[in-house]
Formats: C-alpha cells, sequence, structure tokens
C-alpha cells in the first residue's frame, strides 16, 4: 500500500512550498501534482525538486485534475488518494491519523479537520507572510485518533480505490471549480459510501488562494452562477434541497466511469 498525496496547482508557489514543507508521514507516500498551466516559477521549482508532476498550458480546472489523480493512484491499483488543496498546512501527526482512519475503521473516504478560520489570513497579511506550521493559533490538540462520520471537505480529503469503484470521476462540467465538491458528495451520499471527518487531523486552511491571487477570480466569477446552475439542472434542486435521485433525472447510474468527453467539454467552455 502506497499513500498518493496531490494537488492541483496554479500559481501561488508561496502556498505550495508551505503545503509541501508540511508534510510528515510514516506510511510510504509519493507526491503526484498537476499544473494548470502556472505563470510564476512552479514549474522550475517542480523540476529543480524533481516532484512528480503533470503539466498543461491552460487551466483545465479543478475536476480534471482530480480525475489525472485518481487515474494516477487508483485506478488499477491499491494505493489510497489524498487530494488537497495546494493552500493548506498540516499539522504534523495529520496525514498518519488519516491513514490509521481509513485503514482501522471500515469508512472508505475520510476529510481532515480544518480549524483555521479564513477571516483571520483574509484580515492579516503579515500572517500569511509569516505562517509556520507551528504559528500559535487556538486549534485542537488530539493525541490519538478521533473520528466522526459526515463532512465532506475536498480541501483535504483521502479514500480508498473503492469509492472510485462506486462513484467513479468528478464532473469536468464543473469548470473551474465549485459545485463539483457538492456533485461529487450527492453521488457518494446515492451509492452508499461510507465517509468521514478525522477530527484529529487538523490542517490549516488560506482558502482558495487559486482564486484571490492565483489569476482566476474574474473566471471564477463568470462560472460560479453557471455552476450553480448546472447543479440545479442535473439534481433537479440546489445544494441541500435536490429532488433527483439519477442524474438529469435520466435513470442512469450515479457514476461516471470515463473521461472520454472531458475533452470536448473543455473545447466547449473555450479551455482548449
Amino acid at each position: 500500500m502506497k499513500l498518493i498525496i496531490s494537488c492541483a496547482v496554479i500559481n501561488n508557489l508561496k502556498y505550495t512550498k508551505f503545503f509541501l514543507e508540511s508534510i510528515v508521514c510514516s506510511y510510504p507516500y509519493e507526491i503526484f501534482i498537476i499544473d494548470n498551466g502556472s505563470t510564476d516559477d512552479t514549474p522550475n521549482f517542480l523540476k529543480k525538486w524533481g516532484i512528480n508532476h503533470i503539466r498543461y498550458n491552460e487551466n483545465r480546472g479543478f475536476s480534471y485534475a482530480y480525475n489525472d489523480a485518481i487515474d494516477y493512484a487508483l485506478k488499477g491499483d491499491n494505493n489510497l488518494l489524498l487530494f488537497c488543496g495546494n493552500d493548506i498546512v498540516f499539522r504534523p501527526d495529520s496525514i498518519n491519523y488519516l491513514v490509521e482512519a481509513l485503514l482501522n475503521t471500515g469508512f472508505e473516504m475520510f476529510c481532515g479537520n480544518e480549524v483555521l478560520n479564513k477571516e483571520i489570513l483574509q484580515e492579516n497579511e503579515e500572517a500569511v507572510e509569516n505562517f509556520k506550521y507551528k504559528f500559535s493559533f487556538d486549534e485542537p490538540v488530539y493525541t490519538k485518533l478521533q473520528y466522526s462520520r459526515g463532512g465532506m471537505n475536498h480541501s483535504c480529503i483521502i479514500r480508498q480505490k473503492s469509492v472510485f469503484d462506486k462513484v467513479g470521476y468528478y464532473d469536468v462540467n464543473f469548470y473551474p471549480a465549485y459545485f463539483e465538491d457538492n456533485d461529487y458528495a450527492r453521488r457518494c451520499d446515492l451509492a452508499g459510501v461510507k465517509y468521514g471527518t478525522v477530527d484529529s487531523a487538523v490542517f490549516y486552511h488560506f482558502w482558495s488562494r487559486s482564486i484571490h491571487e492565483g489569476g482566476l477570480r474574474e473566471l471564477n466569477d463568470r462560472r460560479f452562477s453557471l455552476n450553480a446552475q448546472y447543479y440545479i439542472t442535473k439534481w433537479g434542486g440546489s445544494v441541500g434541497n435536490e429532488s433527483h435521485t439519477f442524474p438529469f433525472n435520466s435513470g442512469s447510474d450515479v457514476r461516471i466511469s470515463t473521461r472520454d468527453d472531458e475533452l470536448q467539454a473543455l473545447k466547449g467552455f473555450g479551455v482548449i
């Protein structure tokens, strides 16, 4: 068993460095990064430090990157996949808690415990610039594994291959981000995936840095309402008010089993 730790990046190298430097894990692991067209020093950094990655010249979106990570980690293998935002920082014991929970509880997927309120970092630029993992915030401290059912924070989420077998890939029609996580959660619920939150797996989150600092704000502003409407069309209601138990009330399975239509969808968005 190997743990694949993966994230998507677009610019914001300082946050990627925080993320990578915070990785502490007692289990065999490998890092895999999807670079969605960074124009800062990210490509040179990844190459210089020999970090396994794939690079695109354009931003193919969060779902496409997630699917790349799924292919790399889970398709045909018995690895575990931990996919995160590149704007998070782990407490030193958090990854071990996530793996321990997945291996010993019978759950198929867990998210970590986000403890950092985004307003702290938005209103205190010095906190961002000087942040280290030992930066003092009033977060809880855990001395043993603690977890609970429910919760699906895609900023930090670990899964077994069984989740892919039941639910499949992410829907790239949610582009570039937002609502793809709600869609996946809906599909997991309908497929009977058992998931929860590892309370003892604490991580700090700088919150949507790719949108706010990575150059995607204008694109996200244009796409956000379209993604919301697509979700309503797909599930017969907004998040928490769904009426369909099949996508588009079609009777088809919730599982997305192939990636055949992804590039065509991105062409429709003018991405490639």
